[in-house]
């Protein structure tokens, strides 16, 4: 279990840097959640990351990843894991495997991630040999890293801020493992 100071302190950064959070008990409760949320917000096209379809169908989530990026990008809605967040921050982190794991964090306008509490570390560099592994394994073809910090936002010159220009407009973390709150 991790230390509460710790998931505490990934919730604070997380809704400072824009994001909403959730918190969950378990994977199935969590998904429960991301039905609700669903049903609220009128999702009707959606996709989940391979790593819980299983659970999503379980849960009645009735959606799948797309082999393409133009079906990828006309969903409402991703329902994605991630491998670890870093508390300093609220960051997520993912490591990608393929380009269609990133696309469906970054296309749909409403991201909705799942983080297990138990993979909150104290801070990115905490994870640097972990990132530096995974980049370097043999037999991925382009591995990648994703680091997401609350809602995609962007400024012009005049800085004039812009959320969802370059990424989801709505970025909804559910940690789970922890107290339902």
């Amino acid at each position: 279990m991790v230390k509460p100071d710790l998931a505490d302190r990934f919730v604070a950064g997380a809704l400072a840097a824009g994001a909403e959070v959730f918190r969950a008990p378990d994977l199935p409760a969590a998904l429960a959640a991301v039905a609700r949320i669903f049903d609220e917000g009128k999702v009707r096209r959606a996709l989940v990351s391979r790593s819980l379809q299983a659970g999503a169908t379980a849960a009645g989530l009735a959606a799948r990843l797309p082999e393409k990026a133009d079906q990828i990008a006309a969903a409402d809605a991703a329902v994605v894991l991630a491998d670890f967040g870093a508390a300093e921050t609220g960051t997520l982190v993912h490591l990608d495997s393929d380009d269609e794991e990133k696309l469906a964090w970054t296309l749909p306008p409403l991201c909705i991630c799942l983080l297990d509490e138990r993979t909150i570390v104290p801070d990115l560099q905490s994870l640097a040999g972990t990132i530096a592994d995974h980049l370097g394994q043999p037999g991925v073809p382009g591995p990648q890293v994703s680091l997401v910090t609350g809602p995609s936002r962007t400024a012009d010159i005049e800085n004039q801020l812009t959320i969802g220009v370059q990424g989801p407009a709505r970025l909804v973390i559910g940690l789970v493992g922890g107290e339902e709150r």
